[in-house]
């Protein structure tokens, strides 16, 4: 009887260890195709299921909801193949951390970082066009794949650190901006007389003997506008058509607010108006950013 009741629990015993090897064995295996899905070894995951490795873990504080990164990123589908480069683009992205649109999220990613380390992260195609982009996914994406994000983050800062870091690169590229006009309007011996209060340089190429324009009043113009290279960017000459505003609204570039003042009624001249005056860090139609513009003006009439 004892001998029975042995070989009965050494039967058991054998059932239950043959079943947790396969339990093991099934968690080893399911391990190994969720890693080989990213062609990758000591691929870590997040609780909410993002799939990340540090290229480069730099001792420091990560970023929370609200600051300011810096940062540049490579895309890859899930064939290697590279869909898009911030570096050879030449364009920093520089962006605040948001919450997570979904679990996994590109958000949550860069919430990881902190300066100076460098990760890769796998996302969700299928989730970061439908619930992150809010837009069809492109055919040559495969449909249950994953995007490979490789990000380098340069800087994470405060949004007051970021607006003051702002002023001074303002302040400092007006230095610079007004260094160049003004060595353009003297190596080229521009009769150009500079305003001091806006920047603006303004050169009389044929004198009117009408009145200057006052706030509120509108006047009509015809226009020329070029970069420094000479580059014709937009003329109402060319259309036939003048231009006419409401001065002193807002409704027009700094430049011509302030600078059409300068002129009388019936006068031809130049505007030399430094970017700050103009479109600033922004690109407008073929204008590209931080553009000094000139603009040869006729002040036809001011009602």
């Amino acid at each position: 009887m004892n001998r029975i009741f042995v070989l009965i629990v050494l039967f058991c015993l054998g059932c239950i260890q043959a079943e947790a090897q396969a339990v093991k064995k099934e968690k080893k295996k399911k391990k190994q195709s969720k890693t080989s899905i990213f062609k990758e070894k000591d691929v870590a995951f997040a609780p909410s299921g993002l799939a990340y490795k540090f290229r480069e873990d730099i001792p420091g504080k990560p970023g929370v909801i609200g600051s300011v990164v810096k940062l540049h990123f490579k895309l890859f589908d899930n064939k290697d193949s590279l869909l898009r480069n911030t570096v050879s683009e030449k364009t920093m992205v520089i962006t605040t951390i948001q919450a997570p649109k979904f679990p996994g999220s590109f958000e949550e990613c860069i919430a990881m970082l902190s300066k100076g380390d460098s990760c890769a992260c796998w996302i969700s195609a299928d989730t970061l066009f439908k619930r992150g982009i809010g837009a069809e996914m492109p055919a040559y994406i495969e449909k249950g794949s994953f995007l490979r994000f490789e990000v380098k983050m340069y800087d994470v800062i405060t949004m007051e650190e970021y607006n003051q870091e702002q002023v001074i690169m303002a302040k400092q590229a007006k230095v610079d901006e007004d260094a160049v006009l003004a060595a353009y309007i003297k190596n080229n011996n521009i009769p150009a007389k500079l305003d001091t209060a806006t920047g603006i340089y303004y050169q009389v190429v044929q004198e009117g003997s009408g009145a200057n324009p006052k706030k509120g009043n509108k006047v009509i113009v015809h226009y020329t506008g070029h970069l420094l290279n000479g580059e014709i960017f937009d003329s109402s000459r060319d259309r036939g058509d003048p231009f006419d505003f409401i001065l002193g609204k807002g409704y027009v570039i700094e430049g011509w607010d302030e600078g059409i003042p300068l002129m009388h009624k019936g006068e031809k001249g130049i505007l030399y108006i430094p970017s700050y005056r103009g479109y600033g860090p922004q690109r407008a139609g073929t204008i590209p950013p931080n553009s000094i513009l000139i603009f040869e003006v006729e002040l036809l009439d001011i009602k």
